[in-house]
């Protein structure tokens, strides 16, 4: 059963909040503060999240308390969850312009038709999906291989540049750009001049927002980066206050949905028009859930601002 909730606070009371000087502040991004809902707690989540951005339905996979696997759709707006028929378990998840998605697990890609509320097979049934994004086309990681590859008309193709790369995480920018995490590092494969260039040492979470700008996650220190094309390098936009953020998407609103892979949390972000500052300080002692190599030590804290 669905153990989680999602708390709707509505805009008056969040207005008055912040006029009796009770800001709330979890995250701060781009100067204004943003309040934690729970969607989903006291399950763990494994695999990709992804959202409809049309209808605005997120799509997971959680385990319940008796280790029952459940691939499910999220409304929202309406805050309802549905399980998918026919799928279980699962880990990659993308969704097209038609609002189908694309189910990816040890036994292939599933497609699902979220109007018909039909799930039919698709492709690849003897590979296990990893990773998916849908950019005209599935693009995907296999479990355990090097490489990204393409899947149309029946059809799977290896891009070659990238070969040699074991891919634990990618998104596609709307310049068409490859950005992927291997061995702890953070690449950019130009999709004009199919250069590929480091862009950190530090490893990452990925996401895109509903315009398809690149975002980057460290789960570290709870920086949140864009990429800049005009400078070329990444730069902070925001931070998470607390706990350990792991996996996120954009909804339809461009409000971020994360996962707290240290409380097992799956979170809502909405904001409520306070402002903040983010600055650098000591490290909080906290045991990390995820073990990555790093360059930077600093940690990163907000500050509200009257």
């Amino acid at each position: 059963m669905f153990a989680g909730k999602m708390k709707i606070v509505p805009l008056v009371l969040a207005l008055l909040s912040l006029v009796c000087g009770r800001k709330v502040c979890d995250t701060c991004l781009e100067g204004f503060c943003y309040g934690r809902e729970v969607i989903l707690e006291n399950h763990r989540l494994s695999g990709q999240l992804a959202i409809d951005t049309v209808d605005n339905v997120l799509y997971f996979h959680y385990k319940d308390s008796y280790s029952i696997d459940h691939t499910v759709a999220y409304d929202l707006d309406d805050v309802r969850l549905k399980s998918i028929p026919g799928i279980d378990f699962s880990f990659a998840r993308a969704v097209d312009l038609n609002r189908n998605v694309y189910i990816g697990g040890t036994q292939g890609i599933f497609k699902y038709d979220p109007r018909k509320n039909l799930t039919t097979e698709y492709g690849l049934f003897d590979k296990t999906i990893w990773h998916m994004q849908f950019r005209n086309m599935i693009y995907y990681t296999v479990f355990m291989m090097n490489g990204l590859y393409t899947y149309q008309d029946k059809k799977s193709v290896s891009i070659t540049n990238l070969t040699k790369y074991k891919i634990d995480d990618f998104i596609i920018d709307n310049r068409n750009d490859i950005f992927f995490v291997s061995e702890s590092k953070l690449y950019r494969y130009e999709g004009k001049s199919k250069e590929i260039n480091v862009v950190s040492n530090n490893m990452y979470s990925l996401l895109v927002d509903k315009y398809n700008n690149g975002y980057f996650i460290d789960i570290l220190n709870r920086g949140l980066y864009r990429f800049s094309h005009r400078i070329n390098r990444l730069f902070e936009v925001g931070a998470f206050d607390s706990g350990a953020p792991f996996k996120a998407v954009f909804d339809s609103n461009n409000n971020i949905i994360y996962y707290d892979k240290g409380n097992e949390i799956l979170y809502y972000l909405r904001p409520n028009y306070g402002r903040c500052k983010i600055s650098r300080g000591k490290r909080r002692k906290y045991k990390p859930m995820v073990p990555i190599p790093r360059n930077s030590t600093s940690f990163l804290q907000i500050k509200t601002i009257d």
